[in-house]
């Protein structure tokens, strides 16, 4: 489709399609005189048309992870996974370490297997109908934004401030390149932030809905992924909380404990089905993963910390022509955020001067999130609520732990991809709009801000370009 515009044509279609997310914000803005919710939809729909064009110049054995492909031959990957699935109608029944791709929980393949088998009855061509399946992967990203914005609100954000998280969230290229990933990734990345607002909101309401949406949407993260549990720990911390509270203030305890039962009934069938099963069936351990990618164990650790030589803002990868693979922790978790481990410089000859600049910017924003959140938590009032800082405290260490202990386990280069916690831009998003809400450095992270989005904008859409 967008391989048919001539670059003319493509440039003036996306210029077009901004002028009308801010003709319909503009109209919103004037039928409701909502004018903050105005721009939050202005950056929303923005949002959703960058990603939209990501998965339309994006095929479903570009740039992705795990798959391989559909109709690959060999039946090995998550696309023969949701194939396997769509002709079998069963789960496997065979040890599923077995296949490449095949010990994953099944929720997204579930769901990706009806939408491809609808498609297909539907009279759709087999190939466009494998393609369509980035429309569910598109969905859940838009999703996972959207509860973030309402994180942020709930957190209090406001201003200038809350513009600018949901800027960054937005606009992140993670969250862009994983709209276009038909993996797993995403459908559980968004259960886990709805999880994380679901438990703010009993939190602050209690609520027994919200506390069985938190409990659905750990469950339901789990079964799309397993580190969809990393969000326990901070659940739990709060759940403990308020039971203390209450057998302090002498409230109805076992209210509270029947409220609990429900909550452990409904995530650990979820969660913990598919790998029970495996394991029961098949000896499969509970945290099988098997290794893959660029083997890292030569290098010291002392160099994989402190060794940051860089010529190039995409991930340095031998199979890309580049003199080694990129070993550097830091270097690998900003670069994958930002452009994957891909290479993007043949695309066109203007991107790699917007990835230089997105690059640099994301540099500046990881350095300034990481300072933020010492900044943030040890301070009593960006989050007046202790339990509510700690429960941040609690995620987002719960998360870098996990990943520090891949990295390090797992010496490999896939391991050192930060897609395995992109859930983890959103409070990295809403750190700098806390600050920012604070009346801190107002004019330094709006410029960090607009030169990421614009980057961003500039990466995504030259990637397309025909």
């Amino acid at each position: 489709m967008l391989a048919d515009l001539s670059r003319k044509e493509y440039c003036i279609l996306i210029v077009l399609l901004i002028a009308g997310c801010t003709l319909v914000s503009c109209a919103f803005a004037g039928v409701t005189k909502k004018k903050r919710e105005a721009f939050s939809l202005f950056i929303f729909l923005n949002a959703a048309l960058m990603h939209t064009f990501y998965i339309i110049y994006t095929h479903t054995w570009e740039r992705q992870h795990d798959v391989i492909g559909f109709r690959n031959g060999k039946g090995i990957g998550q696309a023969a996974l949701i194939e396997y699935l769509m002709k079998e109608g069963h789960l496997p029944d065979f040890d599923p370490t077995s296949r490449w791709g095949f010990f994953q929980p099944l929720l997204h393949h579930i769901v990706s297997a009806v939408w491809l088998k609808f498609n297909l009855l539907r009279g759709m061509n087999y190939d466009r109908a494998c393609e369509y399946i980035q429309i569910l992967t598109l969905i859940y990203s838009l999703v996972l934004i959207f509860y973030g914005f309402r994180i942020f609100v709930l957190m209090g954000l406001k201003g200038r401030g809350l513009l600018i998280s949901e800027t960054l969230l937005a606009f992140h290229p993670l969250l862009i390149m994983l709209s276009g990933s038909v993996n797993n990734d995403i459908m559980s990345h968004m259960f886990l932030v709805m999880a994380v607002y679901y438990a703010l909101k009993w939190y602050r309401d209690e609520s027994f809905k919200d506390l069985f949406l938190t409990a659905l949407a750990i469950g339901l993260s789990m079964m799309a992924k397993l580190s969809g549990v990393l969000a326990a720990p901070a659940v739990a911390f709060l759940m403990l909380y308020k039971l203390a509270v209450d057998i302090r203030e002498k409230r109805d305890v076992l209210k509270r404990i029947r409220e609990y039962a429900v909550f452990a009934v409904t995530v650990f069938p979820l969660g913990l089905f598919f790998p029970l099963r495996n394991m029961i069936l098949f000896h499969v351990p509970l945290t099988y993963m098997p290794e893959v990618g660029e083997d890292l164990s030569g290098y010291s650790i002392v160099s994989r910390i402190f060794d940051v030589r860089t010529a190039t803002p995409y991930a340095c990868m031998i199979k890309n022509g580049d003199a080694y693979d990129e070993f550097n922790i830091f270097l690998a978790l900003i670069k994958t955020g930002l452009t994957g481990e891909y290479d993007y410089s043949a695309a066109n000859p203007y991107i790699t001067f917007f990835a230089w600049i997105l690059f640099f910017a994301g540099i500046a924003l990881f350095i300034t999130v990481v300072f933020l959140f010492f900044y943030v938590f040890l301070r009593d009032d960006m989050i007046k609520q202790v339990p509510i800082r700690l429960f941040w405290v609690i995620l987002i260490g719960t998360g870098m732990i996990f990943m520090l202990r891949l990295i390090f386990s797992v010496p490999n280069f896939s391991s050192e991809d930060i897609r395995y916690i992109a859930w983890i831009t959103v409070p990295a998003a809403m750190l700098p709009g806390l600050a920012v809400s604070g009346g801190k450095a107002v004019k330094y992270m709006s410029a960090v801000t607009g030169i990421f989005a614009f980057a961003s904008a500039g990466v995504y859409y030259l990637l397309g370009l025909p």
